[in-house]
């Protein structure tokens, strides 16, 4: 037991020996105390040089890469190089041979691909090269340069790291007499860019005058200057944001009793109402960095082709946020890398740096996205080039489509219109409110890429503006009316398209109790768009008994969401109080009108009366005399059958005489 405490204690000190060797002549971060004494060494050397000519493109960080830069002595796990190495060269600084010779050993023994490991011979003052390493750009005629920079740090063997690689690589360099640090700059590969203020507070330039630069040097049309939501010294737009595509970023997000919550909202808020060099708004994901310890840097990431390498910490939020990632990133491969010097304000992404396919094979392409307007099919256009010089594979060129939620892609070859423009068109069906489509070309160089670069995970979407329809709109839910016996009444039904066709419709009846009695002359029609019609509907009572009777009026039309509709009908049958004595005698009603009581004189009847009915002007049975209530004489009291006392108002009296049929022989108002 005790030997086994010895051992791990020894390889605890080996493992701290090579991590301090690691470290060796790498200076801080930050500025050290001497470092910022010598401030106003920064750009004294500096060689500026004309801009490039023609038009000029920032590369962003998630379009095709040949390479990654790190510096060895190491600031990043030995793990990582090995992972990156398995499918990218790995491009390592080391100041000479014998560096090399020890890089080699340990990248062998941490097992390395060293077939994809090429090293530069160069001194450098720390590892950040994300801070110092080149920044490239696509300019003239498929042209790939670099644009170099005065490092924010008088630090003058990192600062030249940016020549040597254009050396190395017989690049065409480009100096932009603009202080900065390539952890405060990232850009969407077409016109715009980003930084904190910090670019502000170290140049003495005008916002204009940054501008000026970016655009002459970068190609950047628009510069988004956000205030640092971290509040500490670094002020890197790395530490919190990252452009994830050409119109999607990530922002870190804190708790709300977080004295920076605020600020981290309010930067959010700025890119979710920002257009993109698409044209629609920035798609804004978040992910929970806390900046508790274990430090929570999830930023910090670095996009190298389609794999995403983020740092993790053993934090409780480690999980959360590679979910996170995921969600943002459909379609890559999401990587964590736990080291134990990752910090809020320092992780994986300041300690390397992407490297530029030289030889890419770019899809230029403006796509459709969001909503649009219908279209019977909807064109797609690219302009595809082959820095290699290589040819196309011609039938490799396809535009991949599919609707809303299907399984699989279909596609079409795209056709070369002239010189690299490619064309073909998406064919949509009226029914279909949502395209997902992307774009595929390979050349004879072995490069196949995608627009948007991780293709069918992730492809662009739109949603055209539904098919122009008739929309049928009703002026009522249902209809009751009353009509006497043998009579009849009318409604109407006002019908309005509301739509943008033509609204053709059709009425049909079902009857619960009876048949027949109701029924319109207008059954069928046609109606303009923004139009109305008025429909008559007859409710005949001929031969049918007092009673309710209900039914259902049926409107059949060509609107896609309510092709048919159903109006519950309710017709009563009253009383016709149109019939006179039909035989000779005549009751007497008295008085007439009345106010408390009403005598029904029936003695002048030539037959017995069997049943004396009162109704209300609405056909509703209010009293009846039968049986022994029958005397040649009634007073009404003006009574219901329950005792209360009835509305003022008129009502009819009918008098059934003692037939079989109870015929109705007298009504009287």
């Amino acid at each position: 037991m005790k030997k086994f405490t010895h051992l791990l204690l020894l390889i605890f000190t080996l493992q701290s020996f090579t991590l301090l060797a690691q470290r060796e002549n790498s200076l801080p971060h930050g500025m050290t105390a001497e470092e910022l004494e010598r401030r106003d060494e920064i750009g004294r050397d500096f060689f500026e040089t004309d801009p490039p000519e023609g038009e000029v493109r920032a590369i962003a960080e998630f379009e095709p890469m040949e390479s990654v830069l790190i510096r060895y002595p190491l600031g990043i796990p030995l793990d990582l190089v090995a992972i990156m190495s398995e499918e990218i060269l790995v491009s390592t600084i080391v100041s000479g041979t014998y560096q090399e010779n020890n890089a080699i050993e340990d990248f062998e023994d941490a097992g390395v691909n060293m077939d994809n490991v090429t090293f530069i011979h160069a001194p450098t003052d720390s590892y950040w090269t994300r801070d110092y390493g080149p920044w490239y750009i696509e300019y003239g005629d498929n042209q790939i340069g670099i644009v170099n920079f005065p490092y924010n740090r008088p630090r003058p063997d990192d600062n030249d790291i940016p020549i040597v690689i254009a050396d190395s690589l017989d690049l065409e360099l480009f100096g932009m007499n603009l202080v900065h640090t390539g952890g405060n700059y990232m850009a969407t590969g077409i016109n715009q860019g980003a930084s904190t203020t910090l670019v502000m507070d170290e140049n003495d330039y005008t916002i204009e005058e940054i501008d000026q630069l970016t655009l002459d040097y970068l190609g950047i049309g628009e510069y988004h200057y956000n205030e640092d939501p971290l509040g500490e010294y670094i002020e890197h737009i790395d530490c919190w944001g990252k452009f994830l595509d050409v119109d999607k970023i990530l922002i870190g997000q804190v708790p709300e009793s977080d004295y920076r919550y605020e600020d981290f909202e309010a930067v959010a808020d700025y890119y979710e109402n920002t257009l993109s060099d698409w044209g629609v708004p920035y798609e804004v994901y978040r992910v929970y960095t806390p900046g508790d310890y274990p430090n929570t840097p999830y930023t910090n990431a670095l996009i190298l082709n389609d794999r995403v390498f983020v740092p993790i910490t053993g934090s409780q939020w480690d999980d959360e946020a590679l979910e996170s990632w995921e969600a943002a990133m459909p379609g890559y491969e999401i990587i964590g890398i736990d080291y134990y010097s990752w910090e809020n304000t320092d992780a994986l992404h300041c300690r390397t740096h992407e490297m530029a396919d030289r030889f890419m094979l770019k899809i230029n392409h403006m796509p459709t996205l969001g909503d649009v307007d219908r279209l019977e099919e909807y064109p797609v256009e690219a302009e595809i080039e082959a820095f290699s010089g290589e040819a196309l594979y011609a039938d490799s060129v396809k535009l991949y489509y599919r609707f809303e939620d299907g399984v699989g892609y279909e596609h079409i070859v795209m056709t070369n219109t002239t010189g690299d423009m490619y064309s073909a068109s998406i064919p949509v069906p009226e029914s279909i409110n949502e395209v997902q489509y992307f774009i595929h070309a390979a050349d004879e160089s072995g490069r196949s890429e995608n627009h948007p670069y991780i293709g069918a995970p992730d492809p662009h979407v739109f949603f055209p503006a539904p098919a122009a329809v008739a929309d049928i709109q009703l002026d009522t839910e249902a209809i009751e009316t009353t009509a006497m016996v043998d009579l009849s009444a009318q409604e109407t039904v006002t019908i309005t398209n509301a739509g943008e066709e033509e609204l053709s419709y059709t009425i049909d009846f079902t009857f619960n109790e009876g048949d027949g009695w109701a029924t319109t002359t207008s059954p069928n029609g046609i109606i303009a768009p923004g139009n109305s019609t008025e429909v008559t509907v007859t409710f005949n009572a001929d031969d049918m008994a007092i009673d309710t009777y209900t039914g259902t009026m049926t409107i059949n039309s060509n609107d896609p969401d309510e092709s048919v509709v159903d109006i519950p009908l309710t017709f009563n049958v009253t009383v016709n109080t149109s019939v006179d004595d039909v035989n000779t005698g005549q009751p007497a009603v008295y008085p007439n009108p009345f106010t408390q009581k009403l005598t029904i004189d029936i003695s002048m009847l030539n037959e017995k009366a069997e049943l004396i009915k009162i109704y209300d002007i609405k056909g509703k049975l209010v009293k009846t005399y039968s049986g022994n209530a029958l005397k040649n004489s009634i007073i009404w009291n003006s009574t219901d059958e329950s005792g209360s006392t009835v509305s003022d108002g008129i009502y009819f009296i009918r008098i059934e005489t003692a037939t079989e049929n109870h015929n109705l022989k007298v009504t009287k108002r």
